[in-house]
């Protein structure tokens, strides 16, 4: 039996000795059957990319392939067409050119404006009557993927912090800050996902951004994560604008002392000490089950708000949890 009889599939990995020919060549041969299943032929240039611990072929360069989409107004709502914008430029597009425009609809082009503010490094290069064009002008090498996630970590864990403040004190003021800046968050995991999605596609993309691939796969889910920490901050701070005044002292306390345990967990999941934030999530979860039959028990008319806020809390120490799962999952001696 032939060794080409060997394959199964074209996804079947194959092992070929490398010859020498001549004084200077070195030549590895192919099976032909499973060359041509590749798309190969002969006479065909190949790019060969040195990459950690493995050598990426490719029938073109990488550097040649295509970045650029469409989107085409005159077909699409405006909120479909702002999340395309943003699924483009996560999906490690550098240009994206939005068509069919009506030059007398503002409200759309303020819409794409404010979802180009939203994106590291994106802006719009030209803006004609019936079409505009948004660029990445973001050098991928003077930001690091491990920069990103510490400091959506930072942020994250800020926001957290300010939210329960803001909801203890009625501070409104603090609270805005805090839904602004929940933007911030979702910035930097656009961000991550926008190099992730590069780095598929270019080797040299993950060189760029001072990771490796075990590594972004990790930052990602990390980033993810405090994307949603923030979101429930968010959360938080928005029952802070619809309450009247500041909570019952009792609740004050036991919120406050929940709020700083929650963000215990997601510390400790960052630290790589999952034991020790496992523990501290069942004793959030406990306190939060207590807290609650409390409320139920003397009928608190604030209860639905402050089970409200609690169910916040809990679920960031849920997603700290996750955290520890990512690490834990994605690390090599395990």
């Amino acid at each position: 039996m032939s060794q080409n009889q060997l394959l199964t599939s074209s996804f079947d990995s194959i092992e070929r000795k490398v010859q020498f020919t001549g004084n200077s060549t070195f030549i590895i041969s192919l099976p032909k059957e499973w060359a041509l299943e590749q798309g190969l032929e002969p006479g065909m240039s190949m790019s060969l990319y040195p990459h950690e611990d493995r050598l990426v072929a490719a029938t073109e360069p990488v550097s040649t392939r295509d970045r650029t989409v469409t989107v085409d107004a005159d077909t699409f709502s405006e909120e479909v067409i702002t999340w395309r914008i943003k699924t483009a430029y996560t999906g490690g597009y550098d240009r994206i050119t939005v068509i069919g425009l009506d030059e007398t609809d503002l409200q759309l082009r303020r819409s794409v404006q404010q979802t180009v503010n939203q994106l590291t490094g994106a802006t719009i290069r030209t803006d004609t009557d019936d079409r505009l064009t948004i660029v990445n002008l973001l050098d991928s090498s003077e930001i690091s993927l491990p920069q990103t996630v510490s400091q959506a970590q930072q942020l994250a864990l800020q926001l957290h912090e300010d939210a329960i403040d803001a909801f203890l004190t009625n501070d409104t003021d603090l609270a805005r800050r805090v839904i602004d800046r929940d933007d911030d968050v979702d910035r930097l995991f656009s961000f991550t996902k926008h190099g992730i999605n590069r780095g598929l596609e270019d080797v040299h993309e993950i060189d760029r951004l001072g990771t490796d691939r075990l590594s972004m796969f990790r930052n990602y889910r990390i980033t993810q994560q405090l994307e949603r920490i923030a979101d429930h901050a968010e959360g938080i701070a928005r029952e802070t604008t619809r309450q009247a005044n500041s909570p019952d002292p009792v609740f004050a306390d036991q919120l406050e002392t929940i709020g700083d345990d929650a963000r215990t967990v997601i510390e400790l999941s960052l630290a790589d000490e999952p034991e020790q934030a496992h523990e501290t999530l069942s004793s959030v979860r406990e306190a939060i089950n207590q807290i609650d039959q409390e409320l139920y028990d003397r009928e608190e008319k604030n209860s639905y708000r402050y089970g409200r806020v609690l169910q916040q809390v809990h679920r960031t120490a849920e997603n700290g949890i996750n955290i520890a799962e990512a690490i834990t999952e994605s690390s090599p001696e395990n």
